[in-house]
């Protein structure tokens, strides 16, 4: 029986509208409005700034096109609705084991997702990392509510990576008890 487990993090956060919320950066959103304005004064009036024409077109058509994505799709962030406080990402760690390949479920599998079913924290700060592998922990931290978000996650084919657990949420007196080893989980 296949268990429905979050996608990822934010498919969490989207499916618990009563705790989170996404709120746009408007300051942030503003200034990368004006930077891509500025791109485009400096496209067409290339001469304001006297090296070459060619180049500034250049620079200012990157810039344009960065800050005008960045302005359009992003500066966005989740919130916690309690607490007030930014969700940002603080880690992702990648497990040595199962190797690249390996059959998902399989016994590596099981070892790693037994420690996070079991709170198994320092197990799983001290568990091997390494690059390009197929079991990730996800970590993400809310400061003003003093809460953790951590989540499994699998890559099952290169088009399908997601959460093979639930969504783990660590606060009150399990932060402050937590605190360190969850932060000793370094990003591969």
């Amino acid at each position: 029986m296949e268990i429905n487990y979050p996608e990822n993090m934010y498919d969490y956060y989207r499916n618990n509208p009563v705790e989170f919320e996404e709120r746009v950066d408007s300051t942030k959103r503003t200034i990368y409005y004006v930077l891509t304005a500025v791109c485009v004064l400096l496209i067409i009036f290339p001469s304001i700034i006297p090296i070459g024409n060619l180049l500034i077109r250049i620079i200012a058509g990157i810039g344009l096109l960065y800050f005008g994505f960045s302005a359009w799709s992003g500066c966005k962030s989740w919130y916690n609705k309690q607490s007030g406080g930014k969700i940002t990402d603080i880690a992702v760690k990648k497990f040595a084991t199962p190797q690249r390949g390996a059959v998902p479920g399989g016994s590596d599998d099981r070892k790693v997702m037994e420690m996070f079913e079991n709170d198994d924290w320092e197990g799983l700060a001290n568990e091997p990392d390494a690059d390009d592998r197929p079991l990730q922990l996800y970590i993400h931290e809310d400061t003003a509510g003093k809460t953790f978000y951590l989540q499994l996650m699998r890559y099952f084919s290169s088009s399908d990576f997601r959460g093979v657990s639930d969504v783990k949420e660590i606060g009150g007196t399990q932060y402050v008890k937590f605190y360190h080893m969850i932060k000793g989980i370094k990003s591969t």
